[in-house]
């Protein structure tokens, strides 16, 4: 019983973020536009949590339905991941000078380090595809990762503003709730509305948050100033 509930609360509440988060993400294309690095950007992001949100809901009628079966929500899911890398990957360009290749390549280790405990803490018993489908998960997560931590870096530095950085944590913890939905998953604990859920609604949270300081930015400062001109943005 107690499960339903949680699982009740879990899928009402994840319908309702989400949905706001896909909301302000559109009105902020149309204050943003779709020109230059900053539009595109911006699209990519939106695409993003547009695969997520379709992929939400798939799994949720897998959930009702009682479909364990591998769904279309997977590629929703890896589609999503691609365009929030090209999103932080374009979100990062006008900060390139500051960030060394020493950076990158520190944080490619901790994280390939991260990853290989996470592929040895989940080991799977399954078929060869299914098992192909669980790596990717933490293969993916782990790219999200980079750009998240160089972008925290740099607020650290005071290079960025938080509102900035706010797209990055809330990266962080999606790749973490990630993380320990695929290990309690291995065992056999996970259901929906388990406490591993919270930092995954508490990252499109986050990511609200950083939209509408992004509005908020953008009707501060002149629409055709430059996406580069970073002393605009720390």
């Amino acid at each position: 019983m107690a499960h339903s509930y949680a699982e009740l609360w879990s899928n009402t509440l994840n319908l309702a973020i989400t949905s706001i988060l896909l909301v302000v993400c559109i009105v902020n294309n149309f204050k943003t536009g779709t020109r230059g690095k900053h539009g595109r950007a911006w699209m990519c992001f939106t695409l993003a949590i547009a695969m997520w949100w379709i992929a939400e809901r798939i799994w949720t009628l897998n959930e009702l339905t009682n479909n364990d079966t591998l769904s279309y929500a997977d590629l929703f899911w890896f589609g999503g991941y691609v365009f929030y890398f090209i999103f932080g990957v374009n979100y990062l360009r006008p900060f390139a000078s500051q960030i060394s290749r020493k950076n990158i390549v520190t944080v490619s280790l901790v994280v390939l380090v991260v990853l290989m405990l996470v592929l040895y803490t989940t080991k799977p018993h399954i078929g060869t595809f299914e098992k192909i489908l669980h790596t990717s998960y933490p293969v993916v997560d782990s790219v999200m990762l980079i750009p998240s931590i160089l972008g925290m870096m740099l607020f650290f530095k005071g290079r960025i503003k938080f509102s900035v950085s706010l797209f990055f944590i809330g990266m962080l913890s999606f790749v973490i709730s990630d993380y320990a939905f695929m290990y309690f998953d291995s065992i056999g604990e996970y259901y929906t509305g388990h406490i591993v859920d919270i930092p995954y609604l508490l990252a499109y949270a986050i990511f609200i948050s950083g939209i509408i300081a992004n509005l908020n930015l953008w009707n501060r400062i002149n629409k055709n100033m430059p996406f580069n001109d970073q002393d605009a943005m720390r």
